[in-house]
């Protein structure tokens, strides 16, 4: 598991990335799903360091190119992250994390975007999708961006207090390589 990323000489300190890796001990959870919500959980519990050490020098994930250097969207999440009070940290739970899984599973099979079920329950409060993402880091950075989506849906409910508990499920998707679906409650 990548726990410490840094940029120009910071980086996440050993007990940072203690408080926020609440899910280093769930067996049903794959390191890269531990990971997501790792840097979840580094971003309520330290905005200000999260923009320092994981955006300030990002731009876009690793072969797509430096789209988000004039993005308006990292600029406003920058801004977010600027004033930003600490919130609740976030806990896995098996419920939330079988419906993401659900889900994640039946979006892969198909190919599909969105947020449209066909069989899967739904079994949360609030979800999010990424798609084609190779890294946990990339999977946050992406939601906590929302690049091109006008209502920062994502972003709002990674970062909202009224959300404590989390399931992550990362599945193969027939045209993006991969899907991970976050549902919280």
């Amino acid at each position: 598991m990548v726990l410490s990323y840094s940029v120009l000489g910071q980086g996440w300190t050993p007990s940072q990335l203690e408080k926020a890796n609440t899910a280093k001990d769930i067996v049903l959870l794959t390191e890269m799903e531990k990971e997501v919500i790792m840097y979840l959980n580094l971003c309520r519990l330290y905005p200000q360091d999260f923009l320092a050490i994981e955006v300030s020098n990002y731009f876009g994930p690793t072969g797509y190119g430096d789209y988000l250097r004039s993005s308006t969207y990292r600029s406003s999440l920058i801004r977010t992250l600027q004033t930003m009070e600490p919130t609740t940290i976030l806990h896995f739970d098996e419920d939330v994390y079988y419906s993401a899984q659900c889900f994640a599973i039946e979006h892969g099979k198909k190919g599909r975007v969105g947020h449209d079920r066909i069989r899967c329950e739904e079994n949360f409060s609030a979800e999010c999708c990424s798609y084609g993402m190779s890294n946990a880091r990339d999977v946050v950075l992406q939601l906590l961006v929302d690049h091109n989506v006008p209502s920062l849906g994502h972003r709002y409910i990674c970062l909202s207090s009224r959300y404590s508990e989390v399931g992550v499920s990362i599945k193969p998707h027939l045209k993006h390589g991969l899907c991970a679906v976050l549902d919280f409650d």
